[in-house]
């Protein structure tokens, strides 16, 4: 071939590769200066789990992911359910059983990523209860009927015999304060509590009965769940949302002091000792580094689930997840940059 051709096709291949360099600092200008994408989220329960939506927010690790996000805490998972099938929320952190439930009853709801793939409960006595058996003929205190709280004292009963309903009555409280007061203020003996409640729970003189952290259970407390349809048409924007509580998680398990700051004002205690407790329970014990929902976890779900719900035996726990986004953070090299990013200390 000619020299000056080559010459002149070796400069057109250089300036096509240079126009084509330009054109992407174009779009990445014109993306850092888009505004950034409104999103209301939600959490169901006011724990140390579901602060990861605050340290999102504190750390504005959602600005960073280009999304401006309001969060809505709704009290209940039954509750959260329904505010993200009325379009008031977009993206929820909530049980699993929330979301297999609205699934089953037909629900456009879907799981893109798992969070808690433990129960973080603690069964909370008085001080003259000591074992399961002699909770038979009294209540017990939980957030609501067909929510984690619920599943987790269905759980432990009945693998010692022990009937809910007619042996031990369930009674719905409502949030771990509510719960809290019933045990202290003595209308309960009994209450399913998780840090830093528990903590203070054994500060007012009860005992913890059954520790959930500790128990061989796989089961997922809590996921990120939107509608089919908003993953469809904002998929991007759930792939960021993704990215910031992803971030949030190395940050929560590697920052511990700045963590606890957080966890104080999001809880509304000073109480150090339960702090510590909340925070030492969730970065090592509860809180999953990379956000993949648990089939295992979502089968035992249903498994509880179908002692109310027949429809809740043949459910395959696959059809209510798409974890293509946590993927796909994986395979781009995102989670191995935050690895790097925030070292986890051993703390």
């Amino acid at each position: 071939m000619d020299g000056k051709i080559l010459a002149r096709l070796r400069s057109g291949s250089l300036c096509l590769f240079i126009l084509g360099v330009i054109s992407l600092v174009k779009v990445s200008l014109l993306d850092a200066q888009l505004p950034p994408k409104k999103i209301i989220s939600g959490i169901s329960s006011l724990t140390a789990s579901s602060a990861i939506v605050s340290v999102a927010q504190k750390t504005r690790l959602f600005e960073r992911h280009g999304l401006q996000v309001q969060v809505v805490y709704f009290g209940s998972g039954t509750l959260a359910a329904s505010g993200l099938l009325s379009g008031d929320a977009k993206i929820i952190l909530m049980s699993a059983n929330s979301t297999l439930a609205a699934d089953i009853g037909g629900a456009d709801v879907v799981q893109i990523g798992g969070f808690v793939n433990k129960l973080g409960y603690a069964l909370m006595v008085a001080p003259s209860i000591k074992s399961l058996q002699e909770l038979k003929g009294d209540n017990l205190g939980i957030a609501g009927f067909g929510g984690a709280s619920d599943f987790a004292a269905n759980y432990v009963l009945r693998k010692e015999g022990i009937l809910p309903g007619k042996d031990v009555v369930f009674l719905s409280i409502g949030g771990h304060q509510e719960r809290l007061t019933a045990l202290v203020s003595g209308k309960l003996k009994a209450v399913l509590l998780q840090p830093p409640y528990t903590k203070r729970a054994e500060k007012a003189g009860f005992r913890r009965l059954v520790d959930f952290p500790s128990l061989d259970l796989e089961f997922q407390t809590l996921g990120y769940a939107t509608t089919r349809s908003y993953l469809k048409g904002n998929r991007i924007a759930c792939l960021n949302f993704l990215k910031a509580v992803t971030e949030a998680t190395y940050f929560f398990k590697s920052h511990k002091n700045e963590t606890k700051t957080i966890l104080a004002a999001f809880l509304k205690t000073e109480d150090q000792d339960a702090l510590e407790e909340a925070y030492t329970v969730n970065a090592r014990y509860l809180i999953q580094e990379i956000p993949y929902s648990s089939l295992k976890g979502l089968q035992n779900t249903l498994e509880l689930m179908a002692l109310r719900n027949p429809k809740a035996k043949d459910k395959d726990p696959r059809e209510v997840i798409d974890d293509s986004l946590v993927k796909e953070m994986e395979q781009s090299g995102f989670i191995a940059h935050l690895r790097k990013t925030y070292p986890v200390s051993s703390q």
